[in-house]
């Protein structure tokens, strides 16, 4: 089993055995920065574009070192990342220096790489917004926000806004109203009754105005494939493709839905949400042990709270929670937009600038969140669940942008993700007392300290306790000096590179990289310079991380019975 995900993820740009890059889970720092947006009003260039698009679119047919405690570091990018000591390597260079990065006034940033392989251009918005920057109480709003950002726009998914926005009014306005009324907790609540069927009625009478799936048809009609997105711990990403003679109506596109959008069919996604809670979560065992994990494992950092956020939570978000979370943090200064393919960059700039310049925030202000306090004892977790056995180990980790990070990396690797590893040939082939089994870093997030996780399924016959045993053993050697070897580490450097260098061939891989090494680290060259640190790792290096990371004291154990 793998940590569930929510939506769609990323492809991985790595192998199994060694995450360089953030994990991406459609599912958490002691200063964060938050901004307010302001009000935009949308150019003529702009309306006249999107107004001829969606007409013609509505037409078609629908690690802990000892004695230390991890800080979580400022949300903003370091000033310098601790990759920065590294070269790129030669081989990449060439491919390095088309990487091109501007920044528009207003703070947003955008990332450039020309490549005329194929007549196509990949897009990503990314969000340096997760699930780490909702308040208690208010779980799974960035994973809410991310379904409405499909819904359109004023001009985008609607036969009349000036009618439709009147009938949100109203919906708003009765909605609050039943909010004060459920608070009564009457037996016989006629005045509640009367308020819901009023809301399903205007309900109603507001989507005979929708365009469903407005904007996506726009996308679908001009050409455009892949139209996604995911939201993790650290970031939410929006993605897809068009043609390379379509790039500004890409500019028209992104800008206004990040400018002016509608969070109409609120209650419709609601209800999409909570499904795929019930299917990723609450019907799913391992789903809904790890949600259990993570609040053992994590005593105050927002790691601990599911990026699709508690049911009752969601069930309690308003459109107003929405809107206000989407002011607080859609802001320029967050955005990074990422563009690989047959563009020039002068286009691009010339564009980002009309489309994106006028987009105004508030300077991004700052919030204490309280970071994870260092672990002191073993924590452990039991549930009965209907399903197979699974055995669990959580270990405290550091943040991808740690100098401990590659030779966790090359740990991994040494302890599983291949045939040669050592989980898959002693515990599985040689002594059989594992069906799988597998470690990996980076759970729930990789902008904070993390978890490396520790999964595993017994043999038929064998107990869990055997297996905690058989793996223990594992544990142990990796931590003694001399067993690692320097076969061992530069077989895993070697496959590790070749995972993360096979996908240097996808457009949308890169630009999706490129978003989050800027966003994360400051520079999108870092995911080059990773594979450099990656190559610096000897088996010293892999003997002291595991030394520092399996300890008892850092360790949560979990089991499914």
């Amino acid at each position: 089993p793998t940590p569930p995900v929510h939506r769609s993820t990323a492809p991985s740009l790595f192998c199994s055995s060694s995450r360089l890059i953030p994990p991406r889970v459609h599912s958490g720092p002691p200063l964060r920065r938050y901004g307010a947006g302001a009000s935009m009003t949308m150019s003529p260039s702009r309306r006249d574009v999107l107004q001829a698009s969606a007409a013609a679119a509505a037409m078609l047919p629908g690690v802990v070192r000892a004695g230390e405690t991890f800080v979580a570091p400022v949300k903003a990018p370091p000033q310098e990342s601790n990759l920065s000591q590294f070269e790129i390597p030669e081989y990449l260079k060439e491919l390095a220096d088309k990487v091109k990065t501007f920044k528009l006034k207003n703070g947003a940033t955008f990332i450039v790489m020309e490549s005329d392989v194929s007549p196509t251009i990949s897009f990503v918005t990314h969000a340096a917004v997760g699930a780490v920057d909702e308040e208690d109480g208010k779980t799974g709003i960035a994973h809410f926000l991310e379904h409405l950002a499909f819904k359109g726009t004023r001009a985008i998914g609607t036969k009349d806004y000036g009618q439709e926005k009147g009938l949100l009014a109203e919906l708003s306005a009765l909605e609050s109203q039943a909010r004060e009324l459920r608070k009564l907790r009457t037996e016989d609540n006629i005045e509640l009754s009367e308020v819901i069927r009023a809301i399903e009625r205007t309900e109603t009478e507001a989507e005979k105005l929708v365009i469903p799936n407005g904007f996506a048809k726009i996308v679908q009609k001009e050409g455009g494939v892949g139209l996604n997105a995911a939201t993790t711990m650290d970031f939410t990403q929006y993605y897809y493709n068009f043609p390379s003679n379509k790039l500004e109506l890409w500019m028209v596109l992104e800008s206004e839905r990040f400018i002016q959008p509608v969070f109409r069919q609120f209650n419709k996604e609601r209800a999409v949400v909570l499904e795929e809670r019930k299917l990723r979560v609450d019907n799913e065992s391992v789903g809904k042990f790890l949600e259990q994990f993570l609040l053992e494992a994590f005593d105050k950092h927002p790691y601990r709270r599911p990026v699709i956020g508690f049911e009752e939570d969601i069930l309690a978000l308003t459109r107003e929670d929405v809107e206000s979370f989407f002011r607080k943090h859609y802001v320029p200064s967050t955005m990074t937009y990422s563009i690989v393919g047959n563009v020039k960059l002068n286009e691009v700039k010339a564009m980002a600038q009309k489309y994106f310049g006028d987009i105004q925030g508030e300077a991004p202000a700052t919030a204490f969140i309280e970071p994870e306090p260092r672990q002191t004892a073993q924590k452990s977790l039991t549930l009965k669940l209907s399903s197979e056995p699974y055995y669990f180990e959580g270990y405290h980790i550091p943040a991808l942008d740690d100098p401990m990070t590659p030779s966790l990396q090359v740990l991994s690797g040494v302890l599983s993700g291949s045939r040669t590893s050592r989980l898959y040939d002693n515990l599985i082939v040689k002594q059989r007392d594992a069906l799988s089994a597998s470690f990996s870093r980076g759970f729930p997030g990789d902008l904070y300290p993390s978890l490396g996780i520790l999964y595993a399924a017994p043999f038929p016959g064998k107990s869990l306790d055997n297996l905690a045993k058989a793996l223990s053993k594992q544990m142990e050697l990796v931590k003694t000096p001399g067993n690692v070897t320097e076969v061992e580490v530069d077989r895993v450097k070697l496959g590790s590179k070749y995972g993360i260098l096979k996908t240097f061939t996808s457009n949308e891989a890169l630009a999706k990289v490129f978003a989050e090494y800027s966003a994360t680290t400051g520079d999108p060259k870092n995911v080059f310079r990773a594979l450099a640190a990656l190559d610096a790792v000897i088996p010293g290096d892999v003997t002291r991380t595991a030394d520092a990371v399996f300890r008892d004291d850092n360790r949560t154990v979990g089991k499914i019975l």
